[in-house]
Order: structure tokens, then C-alpha cells, then sequence
């Protein structure tokens, strides 16, 4: 299977969607069009996140699956041209 019919297969689950807006916006009522969108969303960065990874790993001439490594240059990347939101509230403990 190539990677672009698992990325069209892949998807994340309503439910734990759901409870993860849940938390974050403190409501009880998420609709299920909200939910679809932000999985949507989510699954879009994580292709995106996916794919500089891979342009990390030929960059640096390794072969074989993505590493951790690979992930958080991908994150740095993705940041430094501003596609990741930055932090509204501070952290509490770092």
C-alpha cells in the first residue's frame, strides 16, 4: 500500500476527538460537524509533519522508517515557517 492511499485510509476516532474538545473548550456540547473538522485539521498536520520529516530523512541521506529525530527537526521546521500555532495561555510547569 502506498503512503498516500494509508493517508487517504487513516483517520482519527470521533470519540477521542470529541473528549479532546471537550477538555479543551470546557463544553459539553460538541457537534459533530466540529468534531469531523478537526480531525480533518489534525489529520493534515499530521501529514504535513509527516512529509518534512521524510524531506529530513533524505537530507540527511538515511533510509528506512522515520525516527523520533526525523519528527522533531519536521516540528522545528514546521514552526520556524510559522504552521504551528503558538501558545495562547503559558505553560504551568516546564
Amino acid at each position: 500500500m502506498s503512503r498516500y492511499e494509508s493517508f487517504r485510509r487513516s483517520g482519527f476516532q470521533k470519540s477521542n476527538m470529541k473528549r479532546l474538545l471537550v477538555s479543551i473548550t470546557g463544553s459539553q456540547k460538541i457537534s459533530m460537524p466540529m468534531t469531523i473538522v478537526v480531525s480533518g485539521i489534525a489529520k493534515m498536520f499530521v501529514g504535513e509533519l509527516i512529509e518534512t520529516g521524510r524531506i529530513v530523512m533524505t537530507e540527511r541521506r538515511e533510509s528506512g522508517p522515520l525516527r523520533p529525530c526525523h519528527i522533531r527537526e519536521a516540528f522545528r521546521r514546521l514552526k520556524l515557517e510559522g504552521k504551528v500555532p503558538r501558545r495562547s495561555v503559558p505553560r504551568l510547569f516546564r
